[in-house]
């Protein structure tokens, strides 16, 4: 049965039912995902609830419950018992014969049924405090029911998870995804609640089970109540659009600017920085000056979609999704413009792709909304200025908000022309260095210099003497390569990409990174590895052969499995991701905490996005590590193939001096490097990022 089959009503009172029996648990039973927040919990609950939690994870799914570090003395053992039994595989099994059936055990003995479960990670729980470490507690009391079909349930109300909750006079208030009207409340319930738990939430700070047992901060309960009442909150106006997050300095600097440039400009902001909270907050900021509103938010990928979906839904939007995977679209979007040029709705809201959004059947439709009342989103606006996708620009839509880390295409002068022709020039630009510390991780960068091996060398040496010979009977470099350039450049760039020494070295410094971290007890985790085009099978099967719990992140990976991924590998299931080009825009993967690049890409945009993915705060997360495998000439070779060897190191050494310089480690990196430039006498690339050569060789194209 799913959450929707419930029949659930909008009010659950202790007065008039029996809340976990008729509430709990039916939810529980039809979940894959509890998240919950409160104030007080015991195992005394997981009596009462046992039949729930045992359907939950037989579900396959897990409960997440952050509480306050206000314990009864035998629960506070039991979580300190399993936190000890998750690292030590004797005492699971100890764990795991004394909890034969786990329904019986949770009902006859919740102490040893909820210290497996810890060890097992089928139930994790971790602790607010107060930020200021005043005397208050956290004393919410919520949770979000998800099933697999993807609808959510969210309740809020004053029981706690405890006996004692359960003799109270409680009630709870119930919201649906599906019913509407509700839509916002569950998303906001649960927004609030993975933000604690991901530790941004400004009032409290979060701390799993090892971090508690080292602070030794936990306070063992007392008979009495060890709290106030809260006050009843006033209630908030309904508002059809609002910003309800508070943004920071920079972000209403970017709307000022934008609003300054008469609403047309790019934002030309780092990874990670809250482009699309920006972009958002920028809509509501028109729609109360106007009092209506039409958004049409472009996005690179089909994932996108989703992601956005859910930002927009917490400003009070009601996104209309439109791509290939998305049927009927056409007929909805066509009444939805029909209802806001009547004035029916005072706004819209239309997530599309790229691709379909260059289509004649969306164009045509896009026509009919009126120019001064629209406003077009366009996320990773670079990718628009392809051919293929300028048709997806609207000329008559007044508002226009680029959005981008890398806003200049690489190498194609005329697609970067369409694009601040279209939505105008940079009106803020927020970069990574800027962002770095406050509210990007800092990372520490490894260059590892690897060369070619023989047959390779030779390979790539024909393919750059063949270029060469063909570039110079058309009198240039081959900066903008005709279709025969462009094929052989493509294919040397391969070599380099896969070259036969990167996964030898990979798996040697996992193997090494491994037996360093059981040294500490610990396991690698949170790390990607982005492989060439055609090699990522090869990757996963070493990987897996070596034992670590691998899986692909590629284009056959199914639309709802990736999410399921992606779960997986923040919560540590999925060891290592292997990725190709999937993850290089828009995916949000906090928790990663190490990347190895394989693949040697020269575009700034796919290395700078590929970044960016890593460089998220998540809690516990002080820094992150790149390794970038670096295809070099040899020292020894620096008099034998001297313009091939050059050609590899104008390749490589953009992109080193862009890892570099926001790196923690900027002086040790250049060190690791300054001995192969200076037998080649190019010290002077150390300080040219991708950028700088791009402008040197388009401005020798023009003296030509």
């Amino acid at each position: 049965m799913a959450l929707k089959d419930l029949g659930l009503k909008q009010v659950y009172d202790s007065a008039e039912c029996d809340l976990i029996g008729d509430l709990i648990v039916p939810l529980l039973s039809n979940s894959e995902d509890y998240l919950r927040g409160v104030g007080f919990f015991t195992s005394g609950w997981l009596h009462s609830a046992s039949r729930g939690i045992v359907e939950l994870i037989e579900n396959e799914g897990k409960a997440r419950i952050v509480t306050s570090p206000v314990l009864q003395k035998e629960d506070w053992e039991a979580l300190k018992l399993g936190d000890q039994a998750g690292r030590d595989l004797t005492l699971l099994r100890v764990l795991r014969e004394q909890v034969k059936n786990l329904k019986d055990s949770l009902e006859e003995d919740s102490l040893n049924a909820l210290a497996w479960m810890i060890a097992d990670e089928l139930m994790e729980i971790i602790f607010a405090i107060p930020r200021d470490l005043g005397p208050g507690d956290y004393h919410d009391k919520v949770a979000v029911f998800s099933d697999k079909e993807g609808d959510r349930v969210a309740i809020h109300g004053s029981f706690n998870d405890s006996i004692k909750g359960s003799l109270n006079g409680e009630a709870f208030s119930v919201f649906k995804s599906w019913e509407p009207g509700q839509l916002g409340y569950v998303n906001r319930h649960e927004a609030r609640l993975q933000k604690l738990w991901n530790g941004g939430n400004n009032q409290f700070l979060v701390f799993t089970i090892p971090d508690a047992i080292r602070a030794e901060f936990v306070k063992l309960r007392t008979l009495n109540r060890p709290y106030t009442l809260p006050k009843s909150e006033p209630k908030t106006p309904n508002v059809e659009l609002c910003c309800k997050v508070p943004l920071r300095g920079y972000q209403q600097e970017a709307i000022h600017n934008w609003l300054e440039a008469n609403c047309k400009g790019v934002l030309e902001m780092a990874t990670g920085t809250g482009k699309t909270i920006t972009a958002l907050a920028a809509g509501v900021n028109r729609f109360d000056k106007l009092g209506k509103i039409a958004v049409l938010i472009l996005v690179p990928y089909l994932h996108l979609l989703e992601q956005w979906k859910r930002e927009c839904e917490g400003f009070g939007f009601r996104p209309l999704l439109c791509s290939s995977q998305h049927d009927n679209w056409t007929r909805e979007l066509q009444s939805r413009i029909q209802d806001f040029r009547l004035g029916v709705s005072s706004n819209i809201c239309v997530l599309v792709t790229h691709k379909t959004s260059a289509t004649e059947r969306f164009a045509k439709l896009v026509r009919k909304l009126p120019g001064e009342g629209s406003m077009i989103i366009a996320d990773e606006m670079h990718g628009l200025g392809a051919q293929s996708l300028r048709t997806s620009l609207p000329r008559h839509v007044s508002m226009r908000l680029g959005l981008s880390a890398t806003p200049r295409r690489w190498f194609d002068p005329s697609g970067t022309e369409v694009l601040f022709d279209y939505f105008g020039e940079t009106c803020f630009e927020y970069s990574l260095g800027d962002a770095i510390g406050e509210f990007l991780t800092p990372y520490n960068y490894t260059p590892m210099l690897l060369n070619l091996n023989e047959e390779e060398i030779d390979r790539y040496e024909d393919l750059s003497r063949r270029i060469a010979k063909l570039s110079k009977s058309r009198i240039i470099e081959p900066i903008y390569p005709d279709e025969e350039i462009k094929k052989l450049m493509i294919k040397r760039a391969a070599i380099v990409a896969c070259a036969e020494v990167k996964l030898p070295r990979l798996l040697d410094i996992l193997s090494d990174l491994r037996a360093q971290l059981s040294i500490k007890n610990e396991t690698v985790r949170d790390t990607l590895v982005y492989c060439a085009p055609g090699t990522w099978r090869e990757v996963l099967e070493e990987l897996s052969g070596m034992g670590f719990r691998c899986h692909k992140f590629v284009h056959e990976v199914p639309l709802k499995k990736r999410e399921q991924v992606l779960r997986q590998f923040e919560n540590g299931e999925i060891q290592v991701l292997i990725a190709v080009h999937c993850l290089d825009e828009g995916v949000d993967i906090p928790s990663t905490r190490r990347a190895f690049f394989l693949s040697s890409t020269s575009n700034p945009r796919e290395f700078v996005q590929r970044r960016g993915r890593i460089l998220r705060k998540a809690y516990g997360k002080r820094n992150a590590n790149v390794y970038d495998f670096m295809i070099v000439p040899r020292i020894e070779d620096a008099d034998l193939r001297r313009d091939v060897d050059l050609s590899l190191l104008r390749r490589e050494m953009p992109r080193f001096v862009e890892f570099s310089s926001s790196a923690l480690n900027e002086f040790e990196a250049r060190a690791e490097v300054r001995p192969v430039l200076d037998a080649y006498e190019m010290l002077d690339l150390l300080d040219k990022k991708p950028w700088d050569v791009y402008h040197e060789l388009t401005q020798t194209i023009e003296k030509k």
